[in-house]
């Protein structure tokens, strides 16, 4: 996702973008790590977000859609460790080289590393991303990351939310190196 990693990227002015992210067919996971044994895997449910024809992609994740199959534990991690009142998205920036992805034919697909800016807790953060970009169709690409993305919530100012987490739940540890996937599909305009 050299390029189209970007497509995984957060934005506001791409309204008119040329490609838009389907929602719907769209996926953004991540995990926790508890007592250094237990993984669980968690996700967001409101992804929007497009590229323009200039190539800058974004996306935006909306924090409150955060799904963890717990309700209580989604409320926990909306005020505790999102703060979701303050930094209600999340949002994810790239500048992508549009020819690349343009002349992909129909059923190819190439690997890409991506470079991402991702504003999280009102911390900017850069990560490179590695997607395989696949033009499905005429008009439709898929972008999935092929190595999880490894966030550091401390990066982000979230080490005390996770704290917090940790000691209501009476947990001994809950890691704060966050690996997060994605499959993300764009539509053409």
């Amino acid at each position: 996702m050299n390029k189209l990693v970007a497509l995984f990227i957060i934005f506001s002015p791409l309204c008119a973008a040329d490609w838009r992210l389907n929602s719907d067919s769209s996926h953004l996971s991540f995990v926790s790590i508890k007592n250094g044994v237990f993984a669980e895997v968690h996700r967001f449910k409101s992804l929007t977000g497009g590229v323009n024809e200039e190539g800058d992609a974004a996306v935006r994740i909306g924090l409150a859609s955060v799904e963890t199959n717990i309700p209580i534990r989604n409320e926990r991690l909306k005020s505790m460790l999102f703060e979701i009142a303050t930094f209600s998205l999340a949002t994810v920036n790239s500048k992508l080289n549009m020819s690349d992805f343009i002349s992909l034919p129909p059923g190819a697909s190439l690997l890409a590393l991506v470079p991402l800016n991702i504003n999280l807790h009102g911390i900017d953060g850069k990560i490179p991303a590695s997607v395989k970009v696949t033009r499905s169709s005429e008009s439709v690409w898929h972008v999935v990351s092929i190595q999880p993305l490894i966030l550091d919530a401390s990066n982000y100012k979230l080490a005390a939310g996770i704290e917090s987490l940790r000691a209501i739940a009476g947990l001994n540890d809950i890691t704060t190196v966050i690996p997060v996937t994605f499959s993300l599909e764009f539509t053409r305009s």
